[in-house]
């Protein structure tokens, strides 16, 4: 996930508050003060490039006491945001503890991209309504299902801004058209302009078009 290596490359990078953003999100991620403290310490000991599991140093550095931090590594574990492995140590050759907090990383991750899903949906939202409502208001009818199916995919593929459609309803509206499919075949017929016409469109893609005539 592209998501995660940005995340993980700005933590280590020490450009991203993984305190901040433990605390703003604890209840989503249903971990207490005490699990923040132990995550923290490992994150920083994380982004300094060792993993090395040594349970009794860090909790005399947390300052918790043993049932509290044995406690909150037993949380964290079976939330599945800590795993702690055995294996050997290349540097000593004898066995040792290694943690991993990877998956809470994904955890966050997720979060973020879930609320920013949830953001560009109440956009979209916003957006139908304010079709539905303009529609509504301007021809004073309520709409039919082709119109809510016409309005959903507007919103869905995104090739028509508000004002695109509003003019294209007005337009609509001062030549006795009260169909969204009218209005529809409006807009399609002038983007087709746009696309075979640079005059139609903006300036970068005027210039776009001048740059393909010139190296024909």
């Amino acid at each position: 996930m592209e998501e995660y290596r940005l995340f993980l490359k700005l933590l280590d990078d020490d450009m991203i508050d993984i305190n901040s953003i433990l605390i703003k999100n604890c209840q989503k991620l249903n971990i207490d003060a005490n699990d923040i403290l132990v995550i923290s310490m490992l994150s920083r000991q994380e982004t300094k490039g060792s993993k090395l599991f040594y349970p009794e140093k860090m909790k005399i550095k947390i300052g918790l006491n043993s049932d509290d931090f044995y406690q909150s590594l037993e949380a964290l574990t079976k939330k599945g945001y800590l795993f702690i492995v055995s294996r050997i140590n290349p540097k000593t050759g004898k066995n040792a503890e290694y943690f991993s907090l990877d998956s809470l990383y994904r955890a966050i991750v997720n979060l973020y991209l879930d609320s920013i899903k949830e953001d560009n949906d109440k956009n979209i939202q916003t957006f139908a309504e304010k079709i539905s409502s303009l529609y509504e208001r301007t021809f004073q009818r309520q709409m039919t299902p082709l119109d809510v199916e016409i309005i959903k995919r507007w919103s869905d593929e995104g090739k028509f801004s508000y004002e695109d459609i509003s003019n294209a309803i007005m337009d609509a509206a001062k030549s006795g058209k009260s169909s969204l499919k009218y209005v529809d075949q409006s807009l399609i017929r002038d983007q087709i302009k746009k696309e075979e016409n640079p005059e139609y469109d903006d300036t970068s893609k005027v210039i776009e078009y001048i740059k393909k005539k010139w190296s024909k």
